[in-house]
């Protein structure tokens, strides 16, 4: 890694850091560059303001998130299985980089209207795994986006209590019930 790329490198982690602890928001250029070690003026030789540099850093994880989701589910036949591998590299991805997957966790509902068309998306990942299966007969047809919401909302619930500290530990310690959960709700039939 050169000069140039370390810099930016701690300036979006200094970033990640703030926006995490005090909200994008709350947190200022000068705040950023001071806990980078870099002048403040260095910022804007990587990002035209705070907001791009915080969308940014969201839409990076987001893709590579979303790419991830689908290596991980792609080799695999069969719901269940596909269900253990997306859960499985959800909670690594988190356990790998907290800091980084709370902010995308914390700013999604900042950012997600800014997402380019085309641009890879988790919820798309998980939505089109759950289609496919209905449509194969895995589990009850039943609105896709609904049922994609509740199978996503059995691992961030979790999440999102560990960023606010109501549990702590890794969360892949937890994929087994999280997957099982996840297949639970999928799985049930309507009344």
């Amino acid at each position: 890694m050169g000069k140039a790329e370390e810099t930016k490198a701690r300036v979006e982690r200094a970033a990640l850091t703030l926006f995490v602890a005090r909200g994008v928001a709350a947190t200022t250029t000068k705040e950023i560059a001071m806990a980078a070690s870099v002048a403040e003026g260095t910022i804007y030789r990587y990002f035209p303001s705070k907001e791009q540099l915080a969308l940014d850093l969201f839409l990076g994880h987001h893709r590579a998130l979303a790419e991830a989701l689908t290596a991980a589910h792609k080799p695999l036949k069969g719901l269940k299985a596909k269900i253990e591998a997306i859960v499985r590299c959800y909670c690594e991805w988190a356990d790998d980089d907290w800091t980084l997957f709370a902010y995308h966790l914390l700013n999604q509902h900042s950012f997600l209207i800014q997402v380019p068309d085309g641009t890879p998306n988790p919820v798309n990942v998980v939505r089109e795994v759950i289609s496919q299966a209905m449509k194969a007969g895995e589990i009850p047809r039943r609105n896709a986006d609904l049922a994609a919401a509740a199978a996503i909302g059995v691992v961030m619930q979790p999440a999102t209590y560990k960023v606010y500290g109501r549990f702590t530990g890794p969360l892949s310690a937890h994929a087994r019930f999280f997957a099982d959960a996840a297949w639970a709700v999928l799985s049930v039939k309507e009344t």
